[in-house]
């Protein structure tokens, strides 16, 4: 597994459109440059669309790598196998192997689904992978001085930017391969060309865009076909332009670019990459730069070996450093100087330390470097852990957490191949995290308190370490919360990859190829159980909202834009992936049972079939009639024939081969058997379809036939000229006109029947059929000419309907004058003059009617006579009814002069008499109009004033006029219509002045009305807001509303201003009524008021608030005289004192005595008495408790410098036990070192650790000796008493073992070294006495050479004794458990080697 941030999962990410074009042009001719090295050739147009089948892509890798590859080949090709190439050629790239890494070729993000969906950044990144792998590394790899370019450390940035996929979190996306092969491609160019002509290359984008990187290049390969003095005088595209010419004229490198595509801003790299690499091929000497490469390599062994050296002397100067002595402020400023060191040269080490070998391994000096500089990093975190732990009490308690904290907030996750290992890691991190994390707040809140008083229990800290460490704790306390949401959003991210992955598999396993039909059962069963059963789509919602959810809390927690784009371009991106796995997905049921509804189908037609064809074969020896009779249904086989053979080439297309040649050799057996039949057979399958068209001809026929008679009988049949009649006709014309076309359908149906019948039906027969369609067709002819006698038709219609109408209406208007006329004596006048002026009107009515018929019966009856059509028409009946309507339009002209004789007068009169009616009506809707009194009072008052008598008089005089020219019995009724009118017109001039102060009585009392619901308004108002607002502040309301100027007042003046009208007013019981009313409702309202006032005086919750303060007043009271009680009883425990007396000092009554100021205004004077009353003792309790409180202070302060000394002692124990282990362990750890040196050094150590304990031993005597004086002063408590006494006996004790432990510490190692210097002495005699036996003596004489051996015998025998004392030294000396034999092996192992001295003497 690797360790990253996040693997480079999601989808693709798109280029810009741009340079997505420039791509898709580049990687077409690139292709189609290999695509034509192939027989036959082929070319892609289209990448996008030409890919999809796979077909081209096989092809491709087959030039590639020149092998054959399995393909799936056709014009009628599926999806499915558009999948299974592209599938192919996948699994083919995944096999192959990276000339750089030596490890498999890996497709992130590459799926054949994608690329039969012809998505553009997945196909790009596919072909961007192929030139990788197939061009650019083959070629740089195959550069012996590129092997060396392409592994050094280099100044190129990393090949990220080549990556399909965009990361969608930080993470260190190196893919080696890609950028070893980029910058052995670009090392290529600024060795071999740029640098020797001064052109500057720095990357593969705007640095070629002037051209002159192509030109140096190609100088590189043929100086003589460049001139870069003119290179640099030209344009960009100029420049271009001849570039490409030149490699494409004189090299042959194909033109991959175009001068647009590389003169922009930003050039794509990809496609100047592609171009680039095909310039390798025809490099001449590539050896030339392999001096260069080595020369590096040398000079970057040296600075390998220059930081190793200084990285050594670091971790010495840190090792000394660390133990010598100083204050903790010096050690720790030591620290951060060593730190700062280590950081500036962080990155030169890491830049150092990039793999140089394919295998991604380090050389053997990086491997160094880099085991030294770990061991520099784990040696300062340690120092520095050890720095922060050190601190006094609570303070190295959180430094050692804040250690903890910062590791998990840079620890790394581990990255594994599943992605739900990873998703499960990262929960497991997640927890671990918010364990540590979940102390954060009470460790700040403790610094933060150490921070303001720059010390701990009164010890110092350092001020630059405290102020570090707070730092520190505000970087994990800003980072916390946005590192536990990454870490949440990382798990559900995974948990949607590893679903992502696994529908990517599980769709992989059901596009296949398909066996027999139960496998394909099998496989749908698997399908239907894990798609429904683990709902599939309903779980992936439920991943993909709550990934969302959490998303956009990251992203509002992390501002940066790079994060916000990768989130947002990975949720997009997994969005589109699922789109079309979904799709995918979906269509692999329908798949699955279209491919089992062809098994089904294939299976039953195919035994079907089979049995047909025996009986078949055996029918063949039968009489014809036997034959004709069985292969009637000859069709329907034919049907089921075709049938199986589609169901069986279905099957072909989409089952494995061995399915697939079974079906093949199956299908060729049974359509061989089939042609041999069907040739002898093949005519009876004629015999149904004779019968069925004979029928069709037959019913044709008919139908045309009765057509043809209806027709000619409705289109000649005599008709009378009218409106129905005529309309009638015409619909039937209609119906005639749309049977036409469908008759000649039939018609020429008839004549195909009868067609197709002649090769089977006699010759008579066949004359006699078509003499029938002859006939036929004459007869449909002559009804074809329907369109004229339609066309006349319509045209009469609108007349005739006109026509109708009018005498409709000649005949009402007729009828009404002849009900006028028939009644020649009127009631009145009036009656009389309206049927003059009706009379006239209907006879105005009758004629206009009477014009239009005529010319409308002219109009007709020359159509009539013009058309050829219409000729059937009768018009008789017409003519009689416009005789008729002439004739009676005389009877009504009699009557007419005798009506014009007296209309004048009539009229004068009834224009008078309705005048007087409306006004006397008028007058009298006054007098009962009923409404609002004000509006009324005003409207009656100026109606009133303007009354006219001249009214009267005009209608008198004329009735004077009209009653000379009446008969008598007339006058009559003339005359007590007039007396009549007369007698309303006085009545109405009495009852005006009453009528009007009635009104001015119900205008006052409307407003004495509107008061009073005013104010029962403002009463409700307070009863119901008493609940929510409190009666004091409904009490100030109520006073300045009812103020002596308010609605109240205005009630009682109103209601004077009635009585006074009432008295103008005669006796009217309805005006009494209504003042009594008044005076009883003004009544009952005083009452109300003065009620609710009472109400909210006497309401309690105005003193709620007060009560409740006086309430906690007074148990707050009670509980702080128990608590000095209990703190005055227990004065040995003063921490609570202080919070006592704050809040003591804090209680105040002022509130409450300003309160009843205020509530004694607006309530009764009982309530005010009483809390006044208590409110005094309240305040006499709290002033003896203020007395209570400065009496217990003075108890507790004297006992508060007893308890602080308590917990100091106690500390002080404490640290004492603790220093006494660390010494033993640091003792034990001497005795246990391997030699005598380490453990003289150790002991240094041990002597600062054992210094440092000494001064606390000396603190601690001084602690014990302030712990006698208090307790001289001020008395202490037992518990203090017993752990002074701890103190001192473990003082004492200490001393004591330290002396012993030190001398015994001492001795051992004097004789350790003693020893270690004996043996030094003996192994250089064995040594001496060893290359004495060996070496041949040289010597004069027999005598000297015995002189020699006696002297190396005594020697011998003194050293012999010397280990004898070795061996008692060993035993006595008393080391560690790990070195409990070690000197005794030792003095052992110089025993037998002085014995095989001493035998070596005895020999010579």
């Amino acid at each position: 597994c690797h360790t990253a941030a996040l693997p480079p999962r999601c989808p693709p990410s798109a280029v810009p459109y741009e340079q997505e074009l420039v791509q898709k042009r580049t990687f077409t001719k690139w292709i189609n440059s290999h695509l034509a090295k192939r027989k036959p050739p082929l070319e892609v147009s289209d990448l996008f669309e030409d890919i999809k089948d796979g077909v081209k892509l096989l092809a491709l890798l087959e030039v590639l790598s020149g092998q054959k590859l399995p393909c799936e080949q056709g014009r009628q090709l599926k999806r499915i196998h558009w999948v299974s190439n592209i599938g192919t050629a996948l699994k083919f790239l995944e096999g192959r192997r990276s000339l750089y890494r030596g490890s498999p070729i890996k497709l992130v993000n590459i799926n054949a689904t994608d690329i039969a969906d012809g998505r553009p950044s997945i196909v790009l990144g596919l072909i961007w992978t192929i030139i990788l792998y197939f061009q650019i590394e083959e070629l740089t790899s195959n550069l012996p001085a590129l092997q060396a370019l392409s592994t050094s450390v280099s100044s190129v940035d990393s090949m990220a930017s080549s990556e399909t996929a965009s990361p969608p979190m930080k993470r260190k996306v190196v893919t080696k391969f890609q950028g070893n092969a980029k910058r052995a491609l670009l090392r290529w160019v600024q060795c071999t060309a740029t640098q020797r002509l001064g052109v500057e290359v720095k990357d593969f984008g705007p640095s070629w865009r002037s051209g002159a990187a192509f030109h140096s290049v190609i100088y590189a390969i043929r100086p003589d076909l460049v001139d870069m003095e003119l290179v640099k005088r030209r344009n960009n595209r100029e420049n271009l332009e001849e570039a490409f010419s030149l490699a494409e004229n004189q090299l042959g490198i194909p033109r991959l670019l175009d001068p647009e595509d590389v003169d922009v801003d930003k050039p794509d790299e990809k496609s100047i990459m592609t171009y680039v690499a095909q310039f390798l091929k025809h490099y001449p000497d590539p050896h030339q730069s392999e001096t260069d490469g080595q020369q590096e390599e040398r000079e970057e062994r040296k600075v390998l070996r220059e930081l190793k050296a200084w990285l050594d002397q670091l971790e010495r100067d840190i090792l000394r450093t660390q133990g010598g002595e100083g204050s903790p402020a010096d050690k720790y400023q030591a620290f951060k100087s060593f730190r700062v060191q280590y950081e500036m040269r962080k990155k030169q080490v890491e830049s150092l330390l990039q793999p140089v070998h394919r295998d991604d391994k380090l050389s053997v000096d990086q491997a160094v470097v880099k085991q030294v500089w770990e061991q520099v990093s784990v040696r300062l975190l340690d120092w520095h852990m050890h720095l922060d732990k050190s601190l006094p009490g609570p303070l190295g308690v959180i430094g050692a957490w804040l250690h903890r904290a910062e590791l998990a907030l840079r620890e790394e996750i581990p990255i594994q191949q599943a992605h739900e290992e990873t998703a499960n890691i990262v929960h497991r991190k997640l927890d671990q995290h918010k364990e540590v994390l979940a102390n954060l707040e009470g460790h700040r809140q403790t610094f933060q308190q150490i921070h303001r008083d720059r010390a701990v229990n009164g010890v110092p800290v350092p001020a630059e370490q405290l102020q570090d460490m707070a730092e520190r704790l505000n970087y994990v306390s800003t980072s916390s919360h946005v590192h536990i949401i990454k870490l949440e959003f990382w798990e559900i991210k995974y948990r949607l990859m590893a679903f992502l992955i696994l529908a990517e598999s599980k769709l992989k396993s059901w596009i296949i190829k398909y066996g027999r039909r139960d496998s394909v059962e099998l496989l749908l069963q698997n399908y239907i159980v894990f798609i429904e059963g683990h709902k599939f789509f309903e779980q992936y919602e439920t991943t993909f909202q709550t990934l969302k959810q959490a998303s956009d809390i990251y992203v509002k927690s992390d501002s940066s834009a790079g994060e916000r784009e990768g989130v947002s371009e990975f949720l997009s991106e997994a969005t589109a992936q699922w789109r079309n796995l979904a799709v995918e997905v979906r269509s692999v049921r329908s798949m699955l049972e279209e491919v089992i509804t062809n098994w089904e189908k294939y299976s039953s037609v195919v035994a079907s079939l089979q049995a047909w064809l025996e009986d078949a074969e055996r029918m063949l020896g039968h009489p014809e009639s036997d034959k004709r009779e069985f292969f009637r249904n000859l069709p329907h086989w034919i049907q089921q024939h075709m049938d199986m053979n589609d169901a069986g080439n279905f099957l072909i297309e989409t089952c494995d081969e061995t399915v697939s040649r079974d079906l093949k050799q199956q299908l060729l057996l049974l359509n061989g058997r089939w042609r041999e039949l069907f040739v002898k057979v093949k005519h009876y399958a004629r015999a149904d379809e004779v019968d069925k068209l004979r029928k069709d001809y037959e019913d044709s026929v008919l139908a045309l036939k009765i057509f043809v008679e209806t027709s000619s009988e409705r289109m000649n049949a005599p008709v009378q000229v009218s409106f129905l009649n005529i309309r009638t006709f015409l619909q039937d014309i209609e119906d005639i006109k749309q049977k036409g076309p469908s008759m000649e359908a039939v018609y020429k149906a008839a004549t195909r029947h009868a067609q197709q019948l002649t090769k089977d039906t006699p010759e008579e027969e066949v004359t006699e059929m078509l003499t029938a369609m002859a006939t036929i067709k004459e007869e449909l002819s002559k009804v074809e000419q329907v369109l004229p006698v339609l066309r006349d038709s319509q045209a009469l219609l609108p007349l005739l309907e006109e026509m109708e109408k009018h005498i409709t209406g000649f005949y009402q208007a007729l009828e009404k004058a002849s009900r006028i006329t028939s009644a020649r004596d009127s009631d009145t006048p009036g009656d009389f003059k309206l049927k003059c002026q009706e009379l006239v009107t209907y006879q105005q009515s009758c004629k206009k009617c009477l014009t239009v018929i005529d010319k409308n019966h002219q109009i007709i009856l020359k159509a009539l006579e013009s058309s050829k059509t219409l000729r059937h028409l009768d018009t008789s009946l017409l003519q009689k009814r416009v005789g008729e309507l002439q004739a009676m339009v005389k009877e009504t002209t009699e009557w007419k002069k005798h009506m014009e004789a007296n209309s004048s007068l009539l009229k004068r009169f009834e224009e008078s008499r309705v005048e007087l009616e409306k006004v006397l009506k008028l007058a009298q809707g006054s007098m009962t109009e009923r409404g609002n009194p004000e509006e009324l009072l005003k409207k009656h008052t100026e109606f009133f004033g303007h009354l006219d008598q001249r009214v009267l008089n005009a209608f008198l005089k004329a009735c004077d006029e009209l009653t000379d020219i009446l008969p008598e019995q007339e006058q009559q009724n003339l005359q007590e219509t007039v007396r009549k009118l007369h007698k309303q017109w006085k009545d109405v001039q009495s009852e005006i002045p009453y009528r009007l102060l009635g009104l001015k009585v119900e205008v006052e009392r409307g407003r004495l009305m509107a008061s009073m619901q005013e104010c029962q308004a403002e009463l409700a108002r307070e009863n119901r807001s008493l609940p929510n607002m409190g009666s004091e502040r409904l009490v100030k309301e109520h006073r300045a509303f009812f103020r002596e100027k308010g609605p109240q007042a205005l009630c009682e003046k109103r209601l004077q201003h009635m009585e006074e009208l009432h008295g103008k007013l005669a006796d009217s019981e309805q005006a009494r009524q209504s003042l009594d009313s008044a005076r009883t409702a003004f009544a009952e309202l005083r009452d109300e008021i003065e009620s609710t006032h009472q109400k909210l005086m006497q309401h309690p919750d105005k003193w709620k608030e007060f009560n409740t303060r006086f309430s906690e007043l007074s148990a707050w009271l009670i509980s702080k005289e128990s608590q000095l009680r209990l703190l005055r009883n227990r004065a040995g425990d003063p921490s609570n004192f202080s919070q006592v007396k704050s809040t003591i000092e804090e209680g105040n009554m002022g509130w409450l005595k300003s309160r009843l100021a205020v509530l004694i205004e607006i309530c009764t004077e009982g309530d005010a008495q009483r809390q006044a009353a208590a409110l005094s003792k309240l305040s006499t309790d709290f002033k003896s408790l203020l007395t209570s409180l400065s009496e217990s202070e003075k108890v507790i302060l004297a006992v508060g410098d007893c308890v602080q000394f308590q917990e100091e002692v106690r500390n002080s124990l404490k640290e004492l036990m603790e220093g006494q282990q660390e010494l033993q362990s640091e003792a034990t750890k001497i005795l246990n070192s391997e030699r005598a040196r380490e453990a003289q050094q150790l002991q240094l150590i041990h002597q600062q650790q054992l210094k440092r304990l000494r001064l606390k031993q000396r603190d601690m005597r001084q602690q014990l000796g302030r712990g006698q004086q208090l307790q001289m002063e001020e008395g202490l408590g037992e518990g203090l008493q017993e752990d002074l006494y701890k103190l001192e006996t473990a003082l004492d004790k200490m001393d004591h073992s330290l002396e012993a432990q030190e001398q015994s510490l001492q001795v051992t190692l004097a004789a350790w070294q003693e020893f270690d210097s004996q043996q030094a002495a003996v192994g250089e005699f064995v040594s001496r006495a060893r290359s004495v036996t060996d070496r041949e003596m040289t010597f004069s004489s027999p005598e000297s050479l015995a002189t020699e051996l006696e002297q190396a015998k005594v020697t011998s025998r003194t050293e012999v004794k010397q280990v004898d004392t070795l061996l008692k030294k060993a035993a006595e000396i008393q080391l560690g458990p790990k070195n409990e034999f070690l000197l005794q092996n030792q003095a052992r192992s110089l025993s037998e080697q002085m014995d095989k001295v001493e035998t070596g003497l005895e020999k010579e």
